[in-house]
């Protein structure tokens, strides 16, 4: 599934149901707009299975999030050119079932 980080520099990426996932499932490709001809990569550290690739001449960050990587992630990518210049990208993986558990029991604790 292809997304796009809003003017914020947040993307919501969500885990579907975890008992019935396929491969081909839940595999999410970030777009990125880097200024001009430039190289790009990723700063570490980031999650693992996160990786740049490059399709129809755009460049993005594909990633398919597992159960651990479940929060909040903050990516640093850099475009290197004739001037090096920086982009953050706060990412938020979730799953439904999760949240809505984890909420149901906030609210009976209260």
């Amino acid at each position: 599934m292809q997304v796009e980080p809003d003017e914020e520099g947040k993307v919501m990426l969500e885990i579907g149901d975890l008992s019935y996932r396929k491969p081909t499932e839940d595999i999410y490709m970030i777009e990125i707009n880097p200024p001009g001809n430039c190289h790009i990569y990723i700063k570490k550290p980031y999650p693992p299975g996160m990786k740049l690739i490059k399709r129809d001449k755009q460049d993005y960050i594909k990633w398919r999030p597992k159960v651990r990587d479940i929060g909040l992630h903050f990516i640093t990518v850099v475009f290197e050119g004739e001037q090096i210049s920086e982009q953050q990208i706060t990412i938020y993986v979730f799953n439904k079932e999760l949240l809505e558990a984890e909420r149901k029991g906030r609210l009976d604790a209260d």
